[in-house]
């Protein structure tokens, strides 16, 4: 086999693990998290404490990945365009490695500091997202495999989005094996990251060929932001896009809590309900679709859903047995999975020509935004009542459905 195509397969397969092991630890930590923080037997918060102090803690933990994200990938890819995607990913993917060796860490002591402070470098370290795709462009010899090398991408995030989840809640749940405890998982994954960096290092080979010769923009992701607002094509859709994505994470974040307080699940029971709404996301996505994107109008499968998914999501605390909250969060997140690709699909129709590269940086600057504003509203409320967090849900989404009446939507 030619050397050239040797090289590149390597490099591709370099990437999309990268891609595997950045989104495991974005979804492995569900099951693990809320547990820890919400229940005093775990020993990292004592029970005295009250509630209120647990969750909205748990809330800017959850907060500081996404907040690190939004500040720095724009950076690392300002960065990788400039000295290369090799550096940038060898410094990325060791941060993940160091951020899940912290992680285990300070489960294994109960200790908040060492706990926060991972995230904070795992946040960084995932901004490699906009590194991974320049270097699966740069890797496609056509548009068409270009699109293709993303589609196995999108197909990477969805499958780990199941098993990232599920993979944690197991592996954190004693009663499932003795050996087994809260920082295992992180330590499987310490051990990803490890293999992960030596990947790069070894099998990845540098596909940038024209380095950038403009200086280093620092506050890159707050000029996405601006530009969308400013592009008049675009700035109802990413607005709609923006209270989307913010009823969907404020409940999508706080599952675990809820389960723990109101269902007492395990770790390995939360992981079980993690999947199964990545099950459902992907129903909604890969199959609900297809069904309608081509026999109904795009907008107004949006309105109907939005309309749908504010109406449910008010009752998911109501049913007071584990079967009836699942059909309706279940529900909810097939609407969700819906409404996802034709957003994104509607803000590429409408973005002009000399932004169309921009347009993924811009929605991945918006999804940090509304995660690090979920985590944060949904810790300072979910101690209030239970419904506190489903109604912002709700008046997010109408308020989405009432934007999208005035929008247009190819």
């Amino acid at each position: 086999m030619d050397k050239g195509v040797v090289k590149q397969k390597t490099s591709l397969f370099s990437v999309f693990f990268t891609f595997a092991v950045d989104n495991l630890g974005a979804t492995i930590v569900f099951p693990i998290f809320a547990p820890l923080f919400l229940d005093p037997s775990k020993l990292l918060i004592t029970g005295d404490v009250p509630l209120s102090y647990k969750t909205t803690l748990l809330g800017i933990f959850l907060g500081v990945y996404p907040f690190m994200q939004f500040i720095f990938a724009p950076i690392l890819g300002e960065y990788a365009d400039h000295y290369g995607r090799k550096k940038a990913l060898i410094i990325t993917t060791f941060l993940t490695f160091l951020g899940y060796a912290l992680s285990a860490y300070g489960i294994h002591q109960h200790s908040l500091f060492w706990m926060f402070f991972s995230r904070l470098i795992m946040g960084i370290g995932a901004g490699n997202l906009s590194i991974c795709l320049s270097s699966l462009s740069d890797l496609s010899p056509s548009a068409k495999k270009k699109v293709r090398y993303y589609s196995y991408g999108s197909a990477i995030a969805g499958l780990t989005f199941i098993l990232g989840p599920f993979i944690g809640g197991k592996l954190s749940d004693p009663t499932v094996n003795p050996i087994f405890n809260s920082a295992f998982p992180m330590l499987i994954g310490a051990g990803l990251g490890l293999i992960n960096v030596l990947f790069i290092l070894v099998a990845f080979t540098e596909t940038l060929e024209n380095p950038s010769t403009k200086s280093l923009d620092l506050i890159k992701g707050i000029r996405n932001i601006q530009m969308a607002l400013k592009t008049e094509s675009v700035r109802r859709l990413y607005l709609i896009y923006f209270f989307f994505l913010f009823s969907w994470n404020i409940i999508f974040l706080f599952v675990p809590a809820f389960v723990v307080e109101n269902f007492h699940l395990s770790n390995s029971q939360i992981g079980d309900v993690c999947a199964l709404l990545g099950v459902c996301w992907i129903f909604g996505t890969g199959v609900l679709h297809r069904i309608f994107y081509h026999a109904v109008k795009p907008k107004w499968i949006l309105l109907s859903s939005f309309i749908a998914f504010a109406s449910l999501v008010v009752f998911i605390p109501y049913p007071h047995f584990l079967k009836g909250f699942l059909i309706l969060l279940g529900s909810c997140t097939i609407l969700s999975g819906l409404i996802w690709p034709i957003c994104t699909t509607a803000i590429s129709n409408a973005a002009p020509g000399d932004i169309q590269g921009k347009v993924l940086g811009l929605s991945q600057s918006l999804l940090s935004v509304t995660m690090m504003l979920s985590s944060l509203l949904g810790g300072l409320f979910l101690h209030t009542h239970s419904i506190v967090p489903f109604v912002f849900s709700s008046l997010s989404a109408l308020v989405a459905a009432a934007l999208l009446l005035q929008a247009k939507v190819e």
